[in-house]
């Protein structure tokens, strides 16, 4: 969710939460203040009929129409409290509905007689208030929030535009470019910030030509002596009169530095995969592809017997840059034949949208996500551990998901990808 959205919906449920209990407060409020105003009201009168109870008795007696709200009976005696409030509703002689009202009932002696006065006064009611308070606050609510959020977003656009310019640099930089010179900002946060992810651009620049350099002079200074112990290694081979043990040491010399080239173009090939993200996938055609792996690895499958599977729609192309995707098909391939048991099977399926390949073997020892790491490899398997890892670096980098699963025996490796891409 958007930082705008976010600080409206806040400033929206606390102004509603505001907004009801200043409502609330109102409500009681004015239901005191107008019962307060009654009762001032209603002692007053009660003051008048007290200073001349007899004119008051004579006239409550006769249809004297300012006097209908006060009636009188005989009390018999003088009860206790003289005097109390309480309210009730009566019939209004206009409309003939009944209404509410707030009553002052009082005894007093006329005459050396006990009477009774009840004075009435009309009063709001009660559940009319609480609609006409509901009302006002709903709209002065609403109405607030509109110019709340109006407000929100031309002091959010405003202020926070220096915040969006350094975050629309950072997310095109890449550490192959300069490191980022962002703009001076009046507000103190955000000129701080600025300034801290140039000094961390600088530094992330750096180190990335400092492991490109040292990458690409470790890459070409060891090739070369790799090269020069082979070749010696192999004249050895040639000398006439050497021993068995003496082949098997030089053996041992040329394999180890064939180890060492292999393992030397991986780590380049790692290095430049996850540190230059394809961001163009042209299309890799990978059905022709894939039958050329397989006759390319027909010795290794006539020797170990493995049966091989193959369900190859014509003309699929995977989103995916070229040389990636032959990288991505060799290795998945190979570690299909490679990693495979002595008269095991293997399934290869490609259709739109998808490439899976299926392979007899031993159950990992580890979770199968734990073999996409670098030199992560099985206790049987003699490789470098890389092949899993480089699947992994194109996928990350070209954005098509990868998924290693075991089950019934079979490794399967899968992956997808959008066909609307193409």
């Amino acid at each position: 969710m958007k930082l705008l959205s976010l600080t409206s919906i806040y400033l929206a449920i606390i102004s509603l939460i505001v907004f009801f209990l200043m409502g609330s407060a109102l409500f009681l409020t004015l239901r005191s203040v107008s019962d307060k105003d009654t009762d001032d009201r209603l002692r007053q009168e009660q003051s008048q009929v007290l200073a001349n109870p007899e004119l008051f008795l004579v006239a409550s007696m006769g249809n004297i129409p300012f006097y209908e709200r006060l009636s009188t009976r005989d009390a018999g005696s003088i009860p206790e409290p003289v005097w109390f409030f309480f309210d009730s509703t009566f019939r209004d002689t206009l409309s003939g509905e009944r209404s509410q009202a707030r009553y002052l009932r009082f005894y007093t002696i006329v005459q050396g007689d006990p009477v009774e006065f009840t004075l009435r006064h009309n009063k709001l009611s009660y559940p009319e208030l609480f609609k006409r308070v509901s009302i006002a606050t709903t709209l002065l609510s609403l109405l607030f929030i509109t110019l709340l959020f109006l407000l929100n977003r031309f002091v959010f656009i405003r202020l926070w535009s220096s915040f969006f310019d350094t975050l629309k640099s950072v997310r095109s930089y890449e550490p192959d470019q300069k490191p980022l010179t962002l703009p001076d900002s009046g507000i103190v946060e955000f000129h701080t910030l600025n300034r801290t992810i140039e000094k961390m651009t600088v530094r992330i620049s750096d180190m990335y030509r400092n492991l490109q350099d040292f990458t690409a002079h470790t890459t070409h200074e060891i090739q070369t002596p790799l090269a020069v112990i082979r070749s010696k290694a192999e004249l050895l081979l040639q000398t006439p009169g050497l021993t068995e043990e003496q082949l098997e040491l030089i053996g041992s010399v040329s394999d180890n530095s064939r180890h060492l080239s292999q393992l030397n173009r991986s780590l380049s090939l790692l290095f430049k995969i996850g540190n230059h993200p394809i961001t163009e996938n042209v299309g890799f055609p990978a059905t022709d592809y894939i039958i050329r792996q397989i006759e390319n690895l027909e010795e290794v499958i006539e020797l170990q017997n493995i049966k091989v599977s193959r369900d190859l729609d014509e003309g699929v192309v995977i989103p995916i840059d070229p040389a990636m995707g032959a990288i991505l098909v060799q290795n998945l391939v190979k570690n299909a034949v490679v990693h495979n048991l002595p008269g095991g099977t293997v399934n290869i399926s490609l259709h739109p949208g998808s490439l899976i390949l299926q392979n007899s073997g031993k159950a990992p020892a580890h979770p199968t996500e734990h073999y996409f790491r670098e030199f992560i490899k099985g206790p049987d398997s003699k490789g470098l551990g890389l092949g899993l890892s480089l699947v992994r670096k194109i996928c990350l980098a070209t954005g098509i998901p990868v998924d290693y699963t075991y089950r019934e025996g079979l490794h399967e490796l899968r992956i997808t990808w959008d066909e609307k891409k193409i």
